[in-house]
């Protein structure tokens, strides 16, 4: 059903233009014609075509002229409410038809109680989102603003140290290069030494097997020299400690009196006696014998004699004793030498043993370190590659910034006041949409804005009315338009909105403005084809009226103003131009209030591509 509403009103919108229009094609047409004939009646070819040459003078080639008539203006009002997204407002009632005469100021719409309030409802949460936006916005601008203004410090203290940090970072990548260069070359070393070694077979030498072999073989050698030549026996050295011991031990007691009478000298000899070490078995005996023989021969009236002679065998016998005994110690000495480089040369030996078993695993072990090291390396040159370059690339980055770092910030303060003036120009567009509203329909009801002849009334009861719809359209006595026809060839010159002379015979001249051109064609022959150009007449058109023959001109303005056509009629007749006098009066026009009614008009048929042309209707503001 609302459809074929809309398919009806735009066909009998279609039919009202589509009157208009050839009302206004054949007013022009007749003009036209009646002024050519009247100016070939009034004077012979040759003048006909020198006037239009003299009054061609000084125009431009992009110059295009066309004859139409006046016709009363025709304001189209939209709904501006073009604002609301979640509701519509629906019409109740509509109490404007076709024909009707209002006054400015009239009710022509009622909306719906229930569409006003929740439209209301949605503006007033919208001003109120866009208000709370905005006091939002304005506190975090200023922590924003503080923020900014660190950033631009950072950047700056980085800039300046910027240099420093690049170069202890490359320093430290250097360090850590070396590093492991380092234990690389020590890992190949020591894996390279071993290689030789097992290829080679160097360690015999290494462990100095014939260095070792040699002192063992000199020790005892020494050793068994010794003995022979000191005539050591074994029980000698198995015993000697024992019987050195038990010797010191009887010497104080066979000395006797001569410990009482001989004073400090046999005190001195038993200290010296007993410094010395164990003596062995065989001195000790020695020693006993000769006491005992010194005891045996000595006379009895001869005792202090005696007693002397003893005195110096006994001592004799102890420096024999004595240098018996460390003739047992140096063997003794000897002995343990031979027995510590046996060792050492066995200990030896059994390294060497155990170097040639392990001697594989060990370099596969020496291998893996090398291997590993050689990693390290490499991932070390790889990481210096990588950090150095992210360091170059970090101070250039850093330098950059500090040279950018006061245009950064004035960037991101305008950034913060294009946002926070943003949000207030959502908070001012909310609050004067709200304003609108409640201004244009806030009673619920649409006025006229001015006076005139209602020509169209699209709003229907029931229905939702859209932002931006024509909803009314009637005359306006307060303007003017010119409706002229275009050949094909210089219609392509024209644009909308470009400027316009029209002239008339007895009012003047007068600038306009192209509002709409049909695109399209009519055609009254198989070779004349025309467009439609509506343009409106601006300045004071008081005493202009509907129904009036004008000349516009478009293009560029000719040289030393427009013609006047009140110069150019009457008496300057035979300059070539029509005498507009004798023009058939335009008041003998059919009235256009005369027409016949638009709902018996025949059926358009459906509405043209690009929908309903525009014949100048201005939209109410």
């Amino acid at each position: 059903m609302e459809k074929e509403q809309q398919m009806l009103v735009r066909k009998r919108k279609m039919k009202q233009l589509g009157v208009f229009g050839i009302c206004a094609v054949v007013a022009g047409a007749s003009a036209a014609s009646i002024w050519r004939y009247v100016s070939t009646r009034q004077r012979p070819d040759g003048e006909e075509q020198n006037h239009r040459m003299d009054w061609g003078q000084g125009m431009s080639g992009d110059m295009v002229t066309a004859a139409g008539t006046t016709a009363v203006g025709m304001d189209a009002v939209t709904f501006d409410i073009d604002f609301l997204e979640d509701t519509s407002l629906y019409v109740e009632e509509v109490y404007l038809s076709n024909g009707d005469t209002v006054a400015a100021g009239d009710k022509y719409v009622k909306f719906t109680d229930e569409s006003i309030s929740a439209a209301r409802e949605e503006l007033e949460n919208a001003a109120l989102s866009a208000d709370l936006a905005y006091r939002s916005s304005a506190v975090t601008y200023e922590e924003s603003r503080i923020q900014a203004q660190y950033d631009y410090d950072v950047a700056v203290l980085e800039a300046s140290y910027a240099q420093q940090v690049y170069t202890d970072a490359l320093a430290e990548l250097d360090t850590e290069l070396a590093a492991a260069q380092k234990a690389y070359q020590e890992a190949q070393e020591a894996y390279d030494e071993y290689y030789n070694a097992v290829l080679n077979d160097t360690f015999y030498e290494d462990y100095e097997l014939d260095k070792l072999k040699k002192a063992y073989e000199d020790a005892k050698d020494l050793y068994n020299n010794r003995i022979q030549y000191w005539e050591v026996t074994e029980e000698e050295l198995e015993s000697g400690t024992a019987q050195g011991d038990n010797q010191m031990m009887t010497l104080p007691t066979l000395s006797g009196s001569a410990a009482d009478n001989g004073g400090d000298s046999d005190s001195t000899d038993n200290a010296d006696d007993s410094d010395n070490t164990d003596n062995g078995s065989d001195s000790n005996d020695t020693d006993n014998e000769m006491q005992k023989e010194v005891s045996e021969n000595a006379p009895e009236d001869g005792m202090m004699q005696g007693k002397g002679g003893l005195s110096a065998a006994m001592k004799e016998a102890q420096e024999a004793a004595n240098d018996r005994k460390w003739i047992l110690k140096t063997v003794t000495l000897l002995e343990e030498e031979a027995e510590e480089a046996e060792e050492e040369y066995e200990e030896a030996q059994e390294a060497y043993k155990k170097e040639l078993v392990g001697a594989e695993l060990k370099l596969q072990k020496l291998y893996n370190q090398l291997e590993t090291a050689r990693e390290d390396y490499t991932d070390a040159e790889i990481t210096y590659q990588k950090e150095s370059l992210s360091a170059k690339t970090t101070y250039e980055t850093t330098v950059a910034k500090g040279q950018t770092a006061q245009s950064d910030y004035n960037t991101k303060l305008t950034s913060l006041e294009d946002a926070l003036e943003r949000l207030k120009d959502e908070k001012e567009e909310a609050d004067e949409n709200l304003a609108l509203f409640e201004e244009l329909v806030g009673d619920g009801y649409l006025y006229t804005d001015s006076a005139g002849t209602v020509m169209m009334v699209r709003a229907r009861e029931g229905q939702p009315l859209a932002g931006g719809d024509m909803i009314l359209a009637y005359s306006n006595a307060d303007s003017l338009t010119v409706s002229v026809s275009v050949s094909q060839e210089d219609i392509a010159k024209l644009s909308v909105g470009e400027k316009a002379y029209i002239m008339f015979s007895e009012q003047g001249s007068f600038e306009g403005v192209i509002e709409s051109i049909n695109p399209i064609a009519s055609s009254d022959s198989k070779t004349s084809v025309t467009y439609t150009v509506m343009v409106s007449i601006e300045g004071d058109i008081s005493g202009l009226s509907a129904n009036l023959t004008a000349t516009v001109m478009f293009g560029e303005m000719p040289e030393g103003g427009m013609p006047d056509m009140r110069e150019m009629s009457g008496e300057n007749q035979s300059e070539g131009m029509p005498d507009m006098e004798n023009m058939p009066d335009m008041e003998n026009m059919p009235d256009m209030e005369n027409m016949p009614d638009m709902e018996n008009m025949p059926d358009m048929g459906e509405m043209p591509a690009g929908g309903i042309p525009d014949m100048g209707g201005r939209q109410n503001e």
